[in-house]
């Protein structure tokens, strides 16, 4: 049986290829997060996530995300 393993994205590992699952929140964080190009099905790197803002990558585009924002989208790995 395949199990899929879903993680907020700011506990994903640098250097790890996620596709955002779910976004939580309000409404008003949901259409910051859609505003950004971070919908479900989009597959982002992260770059950084150690202290301070997850920085990800989305195509050629980089967004630095503060920790709680990061909290909210869920992820599932890519293998």
């Amino acid at each position: 049986m395949n199990e899929i393993s879903i993680i907020p994205l700011g506990l994903v590992p640098e250097g790890k290829k996620v596709r955002i699952v779910s976004l939580r929140g309000g409404h008003h964080l949901q259409n910051r997060i859609s505003e950004m190009g971070l919908r479900e099905g989009i597959v982002v790197s992260i770059i950084k996530n150690s202290l301070g803002p997850v920085i990800i990558a989305l195509e050629n585009s980089r967004f630095a995300l503060g920790r709680g924002m990061s909290m909210k989208i869920l992820t599932e790995p890519i293998n």
